[in-house]
């Protein structure tokens, strides 16, 4: 797939199969096309982004914000020609998915939200500002949800980082960043995320929304996850039984799985009928 320009930003996607348009995302487009591209792409037409900063994407002068992110994956939709779209995520990408719902919810058919937050307690934004000062493709251990923790859980499931498949996703791709500045600008605009404000327009959404968590993330992520879906009304949280951080990578069929039975085109077509059948329900005088 050639480079888009994406209202002044040029990046680089991978369009597979045909139908339902869905989006995958989070950092560089790679790890999405060893497990989530040959599974859904024969049901959906599945595309995946380099953001900017990362892979062939440009590197747009600046600060950056989640906000810029979600505007992208507007903008990428847009020079597609995609009016809407299932849009998911995992760990940044769970947080643009969250960005894109409140800032462009006409244009969302289910969003998936994965492995991440709404905001960052204390502990986090010291990982992230520690993460800075190396400016690293990688992540290394996730952050520690109590001072008395020595460190935060392995990102990946160590299992799986030191089989053959897991150290060929690892030698590929340029991960969080293309470069040290392009990296740094992402961990900054971790540091301003927070979505509690808007937490109002999130119980307004009526899509199909999935979030996810593996069970051996962060204790705060998992009860951050909660809190998040929550605001969702008739959203499902699913917390995947021996998965990390990297779900999607480590144990792909669970995760697509989670996905794929609930998010079908069956059942958006399902939950379509249920929220005008309680919109109906809340009309005054209604008889539902």
């Amino acid at each position: 797939m050639p480079r888009i320009d994406a209202d002044g930003v040029e990046l680089f996607c991978e369009s597979l199969g045909e139908g339902t348009p869905l989006i995958l995302q989070g950092h560089d487009h790679t790890p999405w096309l060893f497990f989530q591209a040959p599974v859904f792409s024969q049901s959906y037409r599945f595309i995946t982004f380099d953001r900017r900063g990362t892979g062939r994407s440009a590197s747009p002068a600046g600060e950056w914000s989640v906000a810029d992110f979600a505007r992208d994956l507007r903008a990428l939709m847009d020079a597609l020609g995609i009016d809407k779209a299932i849009v998911g995520g995992s760990s940044l990408g769970g947080m643009v998915t969250a960005q894109f719902a409140v800032d462009y919810p006409d244009r969302l058919l289910a969003m998936v939200v994965g492995h991440t937050g709404p905001y960052l307690w204390d502990l986090a934004r010291a990982w992230v500002e520690q993460l800075m000062q190396g400016a690293q493709p990688t992540l290394g251990a996730q952050p520690r949800s109590f001072a008395w923790e020595s460190e935060g859980p392995p990102t990946t499931n160590p299992t799986f980082a030191q089989s053959p498949i897991g150290a060929l996703m690892a030698s590929i791709g340029t991960g969080l960043g293309r470069d040290p500045e392009s990296i740094r600008k992402m961990h900054r605009a971790l540091l301003n995320w927070d979505q509690r404000p808007r937490y109002p327009e999130l119980h307004a959404l009526e899509v199909p929304s999935l979030f996810l968590a593996g069970a051996n993330e962060p204790q705060k992520t998992l009860e951050l996850m909660h809190e998040w879906h929550q605001q969702v009304p008739g959203s499902e949280l699913v917390i995947l039984r021996d998965c990390y951080h990297a779900a999607h990578r480590e144990n792909a069929p669970v995760w697509n799985a989670a996905v794929a039975t609930r998010l079908s085109p069956r059942e958006l077509k399902r939950a379509r009928t249920r929220r005008r059948a309680h919109r109906l329900a809340e009309r005054p005088g209604s008889r539902l």
